[in-house]
Order: structure tokens, then sequence, then C-alpha cells
């Protein structure tokens, strides 16, 4: 029997490999914490101004409603106004 040499492999890593790897990740992860944190602050920001705008657009749709009502009454008004013009010009004749 023929006893072949045993191959050992080294596991080893390198401490300064060890520490910048580390380091990398641990800065990418802070890194992306402090994106996603800025982002949040963004999204409430937009949230805010969507609010905003929405009792804007409220406001302006009642102000529309109260308009088109009012347009309505004056055509009524009209109407019977011209009917009445209408009925005292043919009494007359």
């Amino acid at each position: 029997m023929t006893n072949s040499p045993q191959r050992i492999v080294d596991m080893r890593i390198p401490l300064t490999w060890l520490l910048t790897s580390a380091s990398t990740i641990l800065s990418l992860l802070c890194l992306t914490l402090w994106t996603v944190a800025g982002q949040s602050n963004k999204l409430e920001q937009i949230a805010g101004t969507s609010a905003k705008m929405e009792k804007r657009l409220d406001d302006r749709d009642e102000k529309t409603e109260a308009m088109r009502e009012r347009m309505f009454n004056f055509d009524r008004t009209t109407d019977n106004l011209k009917l009445r013009v209408d009925a005292l010009e043919r009494a007359r004749k």
C-alpha cells in the first residue's frame, strides 16, 4: 500500500481582509438605512402635500357646485321673468 500525501487546506482568513469586509458591510448597511430614512421623510412630505392638495380640490369642488347652483337659479329666474314679460306683452295687445 502506498501512502499518498494528504493535502491540508488552510482555511484561515487574514485579519485585514476580515476587518475590511466587515467594515464594508457595515458601511453599506448604514448607507442603506440612511437612504431609507431619507426616502421615508420625503414620502411623509409628499403625503402632507397630498392632503393639502386634496383639501384645496375639495374646496374648489364645493365652490364649483355652489356656482352651478347659482347659475341654475339665475337661469330659472331669467326664464320666469321672460314668461312674465311675454304674458304682459300679450295682455297689452
